[in-house]
């Protein structure tokens, strides 16, 4: 019998970073300032397992979270929140304020990547599913400038979903 080719979502929580950030708003390029630009782009990151990983250290989830909680440290602007100037309702990042972080989903399926042909198209598990949901905290998922989900399968490959804004990170700079 072909194992579930769901994803269950275990925990979501507000990362932040591991050190004290600056705080304050940060102004976005000429091009990214308009409320056009409040779009959240989804993106999927397909790993397979790894031969000479510790199956009795920790799992990628775990790993990925400390990670993003340094990476912030440095790229603090990605736990802000979008806002509009006083001055002309322009768009900004909103850094260092209340309810500032990244949303972090940990999710797990129950079969292996290769159950799921590697995510190739067609897809055998909703994009959706593997993507991170915006908690029901936010009440306006323009506003975030970063989501990650992390689903870690049977075989010990995972996935990494973002949703990130398109007015702080696209092209070059989502990569």
């Amino acid at each position: 019998m072909a194992a579930a080719k769901s994803v269950e979502r275990l925990a979501q929580r507000l990362v932040t970073p591991a050190e004290p950030t600056p705080a304050g708003p940060l102004r976005l390029s000429w091009l990214d300032r308009y409320s056009t630009q409040m779009a959240l782009i989804e993106s999927l990151h397909v790993f397979k397992r790894s031969p000479d990983r510790d199956v009795n250290g920790a799992g990628p989830a775990s790993t990925i979270e400390r990670a993003l909680a340094q990476a912030l440290v440095q790229y603090y602007p990605l736990a802000g929140r979008l806002g509009f100037t006083d001055d002309g309702g322009l768009l900004q990042v909103d850094c260092g304020g209340d309810g500032s972080g990244v949303w972090f989903t940990e999710a797990a399926a129950a079969c292996g990547l290769e159950d799921v042909e590697y995510l190739e198209h067609p897809m055998m598990i909703a994009k959706d599913e593997l993507l991170p949901p915006t908690p029901a905290e936010e009440k306006d998922e323009r506003r975030l400038v970063l989501l990650v989900q992390v689903t870690t399968f049977a075989c010990g490959g995972f996935v990494v979903g973002f949703r990130f804004s398109h007015a702080v990170a696209d092209g070059p700079g989502a990569a």
